[in-house]
C-alpha cells in the first residue's frame, strides 16, 4: 500500500518536474536551478520504474526506439574513451560519463511522458518556453541598435551566439506547428510569425537555410497536407517579405547575406585548419577535450570547428565520425516512420537540426544546454513513435 502511494506521488511529481525543467531551460540556458529540475525529474521515473514493472516493459517495448537508445548510447560510450588520450584522464572521463548518462536518461524521460499521454504538454513546454525567451529578448535588447547588433546582448538568459539563438526560435516553429497540426487552433501562427520575425532580427542564414530545408522537404513528401495551412504559412512568408522591403531592415539584411558570402571563405578556413588537424590523428581522433586555438584571416581566436560533423571528426576520427553519422542515418530512418504515422513535422524537425548542426560547431556532449534542445530534444521527439497510449495516434491533420 506504502509503495503504491510513492509510486502515485512519484508519477504526479514527473508529470509537474519534467515539463517545468522543459520550460525554464528554454529561457536559462544551463542554470543550476533549472537542472535541479531534471535531477527530480529523474528521481521520480526511478521511484516509478523501481516499482512498476508494467511501466518498465512498455517503455522498452519497442525495439525501434530500442536501436536509437543504443545507437545514442555507442556513441556517447565512444566520446567519453576518447577523453583517455586527451590529456585530462580522469577527471574528464567520469565528468563525461555523467553528461552521457543524463542524456539517455533525458531521452526516456521524453518517451516515458509520451507513453502516459502527455507528450504535446511536453513540446507545449518548450514551446512556450521558447515564446517567454523571444518576449524577453525584445524586451531587453537595445531598440536603438537591434538591425546591427543582430538581437545581441539580449536577455542574459539566452545563448550568446545569435546562431544558436535563432536555432531556438526556428525549434519553436516546429513545435507551435505540431501543436496546430493536434488542435486545428489557428490562433497558434501567431507565436510563429513572432518566432520567424526574431529569426529574421537575428540576420542568422544558417538557422533559416535549415528551417527552410527541412520544410520544403516536408511539404515534398506531405502532398496530403491541406493547402489551406499551406497557403497561411505562404501567407505569412510573403508579409513579412514585404515588411523587409517597406523598411530600412531588408536592406541591412540583404546586405547581411552578401557579407555571408565573403564570411563562408573565412568559415571554410576554419574548416581547412580543422582537417589539417584531423589528418595527424585520422582514426581515433584527438580526444573529446581537443578545441581549436588559432588566428583566422579576420584577427579573431578560433575555439570551435563551426560544423558538429568537423568537431566529431576532430575528436574521434573517423570512428567518432561514422558513429554520429550512424546515430543521424538512424535517426532519418526513425523520421520516414514518422512520416508513416503522419507525423510529418517531426521528421522535418530531425532534419532541421541535422542540417542546422552543418555550420554550428559546439559539440553535443554536456550538461543541461543548448545542445539539449537542439539535437537532443529533437532526437528524443523522431525515436518516440506515437502509440495507442500516447495523445498523438489520431493526428487532427496529415501532416
Amino acid at each position: 500500500m506504502m509503495l503504491s502511494k510513492i509510486i502515485g506521488y512519484a508519477g504526479k511529481g514527473f508529470h509537474v518536474f519534467f515539463p517545468l525543467f522543459l520550460f525554464l531551460s528554454a529561457i536559462f540556458c544551463g542554470y543550476t536551478r533549472v537542472n535541479n529540475l531534471f535531477h527530480l525529474s529523474l528521481l521520480c521515473m526511478l521511484f516509478m520504474l523501481v516499482g512498476d514493472s508494467t511501466l518498465r516493459h512498455q517503455l522498452f517495448d519497442d525495439y525501434r526506439f530500442n536501436t536509437g537508445l543504443v545507437l545514442a548510447a555507442l556513441m556517447l560510450g565512444y566520446f567519453c574513451l576518447t577523453t583517455l588520450w586527451s590529456g585530462y584522464l580522469l577527471r574528464s572521463l567520469i565528468s563525461y560519463i555523467m553528461h552521457s548518462l543524463y542524456l539517455l536518461l533525458f531521452i526516456l524521460m521524453f518517451r516515458l511522458i509520451s507513453l502516459q499521454g502527455r507528450r504535446m504538454i511536453a513540446l507545449g513546454a518548450v514551446a512556450a518556453g521558447i515564446t517567454v525567451l523571444v518576449l524577453l529578448t525584445f524586451w531587453f535588447v537595445d531598440k536603438q541598435t537591434l538591425l546591427t547588433n543582430r538581437m545581441e546582448k539580449g536577455f542574459f538568459g539566452a545563448p550568446e551566439n545569435v546562431i544558436d539563438l535563432a536555432g531556438y526560435f526556428s525549434l519553436g516553429i516546429f513545435l507551435y506547428l505540431i501543436m496546430i497540426r493536434q488542435t486545428g487552433y489557428g490562433w497558434l501562427y501567431l507565436p510563429v510569425v513572432v518566432l520567424l520575425l526574431a529569426i529574421l532580427f537575428t540576420q542568422s542564414r544558417g538557422p533559416l537555410l535549415a528551417l527552410s530545408c527541412a520544410l520544403a522537404v516536408l511539404f515534398l513528401f506531405q502532398p496530403a497536407m491541406k493547402q489551406r495551412y499551406l497557403l497561411i504559412m505562404t501567407f505569412v512568408v510573403l508579409v513579412l517579405l514585404a515588411l523587409l522591403l517597406m523598411t530600412r531592415f531588408g536592406d541591412i539584411f540583404l546586405l547581411r547575406i552578401e557579407s555571408g558570402y565573403q564570411q563562408s571563405f573565412i568559415r571554410f578556413g576554419i574548416w581547412r585548419h580543422s582537417l589539417e588537424l584531423v589528418v595527424q590523428k585520422p582514426v581515433f581522433g584527438w580526444g573529446l577535450d581537443k578545441e581549436l586555438s588559432f588566428i583566422n584571416k579576420l584577427g579573431d581566436l578560433i575555439t570551435t570547428t563551426h560544423s558538429l560533423y568537423l568537431a566529431s571528426l576532430l575528436k574521434g576520427g573517423i570512428v567518432g565520425l561514422l558513429l554520429l553519422t550512424l546515430l543521424i542515418l538512424y535517426g532519418m530512418l526513425m523520421a520516414k516512420r514518422q512520416l508513416d504515422h503522419k507525423q510529418g513535422l517531426e521528421s522535418a524537425l530531425f532534419l532541421f537540426t541535422s542540417v542546422f548542426y552543418v555550420t554550428q560547431g559546439m559539440f553535443i556532449i554536456s550538461n543541461p544546454e543548448i545542445c539539449w534542445e537542439m539535437f537532443w530534444f529533437p532526437l528524443a521527439v523522431v525515436l518516440t513513435l506515437p502509440t495507442s497510449l500516447s495523445d498523438d495516434g489520431d493526428a487532427k491533420l496529415s501532416y
